[in-house]
């Protein structure tokens, strides 16, 4: 599956930062903007698993958090290849930007900011990637 227009994969601390701070409508305007916004099973488990971390009090429903991120993401399939990031966690995340040759791998994750990705993907921070496209 070739993704036509630019495709970003956003990391699980920036879906969970885009929620505490009610921040939807920077995702509308990605996607208004063209920009396709992966993800993968994997991906899609985790943000369920850290949406459910005590820590955090949710005003809505968790399954509603979830349909946001599903409608405005696109699923992409994975096979679990990459091992080179040190934590091997976030392998998946490499996965996923490897297999859909993704333009972007967005996080706040200095271990997978520091992680050497082939290209086309660039790994960034999510104040580079808003400043870029907003």
């Amino acid at each position: 599956m070739k993704i036509k227009n630019r495709s970003v994969i956003l990391d699980v601390n920036n879906w969970i930062s885009i929620f505490l701070d009610k921040d939807f409508k920077v995702i509308r305007s990605f996607v208004a903007r063209g920009t396709t916004i992966l993800r993968s099973q994997e991906l899609e488990k985790e943000l369920e698993e850290v949406l459910r971390y005590e820590k955090f009090q949710w005003r809505k429903p968790i399954g509603e958090y979830m349909s946001f991120f599903k409608r405005f993401t696109l699923y992409y399939p994975t096979t679990p290849i990459f091992t080179d990031c040190p934590d091997e966690n976030d392998n998946y995340l490499f996965d996923l930007a490897i297999q859909s040759q993704a333009d972007y791998l967005v996080s706040g994750d200095r271990t997978v900011l520091t992680t050497p990705i082939p290209p086309p993907t660039k790994v960034i921070s999510y104040t580079h990637f808003r400043e870029m496209f907003l």
